[in-house]
């Protein structure tokens, strides 16, 4: 007959390794706790863990236990950090983003937003116009030369910072147009329409375009449109985004099949320039966004006039895996578009819109105001707001820096202590899940090029040399594509900690099923001996009340 004790160390083939071998136990109940530091006794002789049976171990001495008990104790508890450091890992590591596809196809990436902005913020024939007005407007009216020279100050909106230019002049200026500068039924300077009356229009500005080496109307829906930018009122190619989907044929991947535009670089009509430079401005962003670079994911250029300046756009492309819906925003460390419960210029959440946003109820806050350039679309609450005008200067002007420097998480950085608490907050905003990030080069070549290749019947005689082309395309016919998603699986992670286990103790799923038996096992003897106990005093209850009692 096969001994099994002898033949197997696995603590469920013991038959009854708690049976009372001495005959003098018999019919007496064993206390539980005793019951259970036998099995404690069995489960270290038995059990398939390496080492452990050499904690009973008849041959050892009580120091050689103890040093076999330190030595297990010191693993456990190495264990037990390896194992911590290891999930803190896969935490702080849990998504990660990878380039799946470096040449991804450019006609599938949308073609961005292109604001062109002359830098001659008001124009000298519409600030006259409106000189006029204010003349026959004043009680006592002075020289033209007088409100036109009065109207410059109004450059100083898009100017904000400069301490040193701001004057009692402004104030008095701006409570002379409060009153004289307003329409009927407005009850408040509307710098709004002010500076969109004073910019120069589009027309004068774009004098030809060509898309895909098609000549296309300059001023329409699906060219340039007059849209407000950070500087007031530019001309923006694309705002409806109708470029972000197109097929083969209209790729934009080269100088001469991109979007072309023939700029008026005449200065006849200046009168308030904002830059120290002899160009214009171009702004790329998403036509998504609203444009301004302190919001992120914007880019200015400054390409000179009287020039043929190439502006090469390089995109790179950020997707997310579904799946990740199931996590939170703040989890995975961005925002699906249709997630974020907030309104925006497209009704899509952006990034550098919450940031616009976050910015705008700051303004508000501190100097009760508007900007005439932010959108509308992005304040949450419009009763009682006015636009900032000259009396607004000082204040927007004091509080720049932190407007201009945002953060959306507390980093203390020794050195950067009153930079980090000055700075604007938003910790609301998190980047998108499903973004397009571009990147441009500008190259310049005189525009003697350009004009040698024009018919005579092209050229413009009353502007002459006055002119400067923009071509902007994609400068490579394929893009970088990335992909947001989980960077350990389930199967990854049981496999590591696995490891860990078998390493440290020699863990495997037998140890783990010995070990919840032997826990289920007293977990039923616990509750079997309370309810045991539960039915024997109920029958003790019923013994009693049914005793007959005889009192004398």
């Amino acid at each position: 007959m096969v001994n099994i004790e002898s033949t197997s160390n696995a603590i469920w083939w013991i038959k009854n390794p708690n049976a009372a071998k001495a005959g003098d136990t018999a019919g007496r109940k064993v206390p539980l706790g005793s019951t259970f530091c036998q099995d404690i006794a069995e489960l270290l002789r038995n059990i398939s863990l390496q080492g452990y049976s050499k904690l009973l171990a008849a041959e050892f001495t009580l120091a050689e236990r103890l040093i076999w008990l330190l030595v297990h104790t010191v693993t456990l508890v190495s264990m037990v950090a390896v194992l911590m450091l290891t999930w803190e890992h896969f935490v702080a590591q849990y998504f990660v983003i990878n380039l799946k596809d470096p040449l991804y196809p450019v006609q599938n990436v949308p073609f961005p937003a292109v604001s062109i902005c002359s830098n001659n913020r008001i124009s000298l024939r519409a600030a006259t116009a409106y000189a006029l007005e204010l003349q026959s407007n004043d009680p006592s009216p002075r020289e033209l030369k007088y409100y036109l020279d009065k109207l410059t100050n109004l450059r100083q909106l898009y100017m904000l910072g400069d301490k040193e230019t701001i004057n009692d002049d402004y104030a008095n200026f701006q409570a002379f147009l409060d009153i004289f500068g307003t329409w009927n039924n407005e009850t408040f300077f509307n710098t709004r329409r002010i500076m969109h009356m004073l910019s120069p229009t589009c027309s004068e500005f774009i004098i030809k375009c060509s898309l895909n080496n098609l000549k296309i109307p300059c001023l329409s829906e699906n060219a340039f449109q007059k849209k407000l930018t950070k500087y007031g009122p530019c001309c923006i190619f694309n705002s409806n985004n109708w470029l972000k989907k197109r097929n083969f044929t209209y790729r934009l991947a080269d100088s001469s099949f991109g979007l072309t535009v023939v700029l008026n670089s005449s200065k006849a009509d200046y009168l308030a320039p904002v830059l120290n430079t002899d160009g214009y401005i171009v702004i790329i962003h998403d036509a998504d966004n609203y444009p301004a670079v302190t919001s992120s994911n914007s880019l200015e250029m400054f390409p000179g006039q009287g020039e043929e300046s190439y502006l090469r756009i390089f995109a790179r492309v950020i997707d997310t895996d579904n799946s990740l819906y199931s996590f939170s925003p703040y989890g995975r460390r961005c925002y699906f578009h249709t997630e974020a419960n907030m309104p925006t210029i497209g009704s899509i959440y952006t990034f550098p819109n919450c940031i616009t946003r976050c910015r705008i109820r700051s303004i508000i806050a501190l100097c009760k105001c508007l900007p005439f350039q932010m959108p509308l679309e992005l304040v949450e609450n419009l009763d009682g707001v006015v636009y900032c005008t000259l009396a607004h200067v000082a204040c927007l002007s004091n509080y720049q820096f932190k407007w201009n420097n945002v953060l959306t998480q507390r980093l203390r950085i020794p050195g950067l202590e009153r930079e980090s608490e000055e700075a604007l907050f938003c910790p609301q905003c998190l980047p998108s899940c499903n973004d397009v990030q571009y990147s441009v080069s500008l190259n310049e070549l005189p525009i003697d090029t350009y004009l040698a290749s024009l018919s005579p019947d092209e050229v413009d005689t009353s502007l002459g040399t006055d002119l400067s082309v923009l071509r902007v395309f994609f400068g490579k016919p394929n893009a970088n594509y990335y992909m947001r998603l989980l960077n350990n699986e389930w199967f990854e992670i049981f496999s590591t900690v696995g490891n860990i286990l078998s390493i440290f103790m020699g863990f495997s799923l037998v140890a783990i099923f010995e070990t919840l038996f032997f826990i289920c096992k007293h977990i039923y003897l616990g509750c079997h001996r309370i309810l045991e106990r539960g039915r024997a005093n109920s029958k003790e209850k019923k013994l009693d009340a049914t005793k007959l009692k005889i009192y004398p």
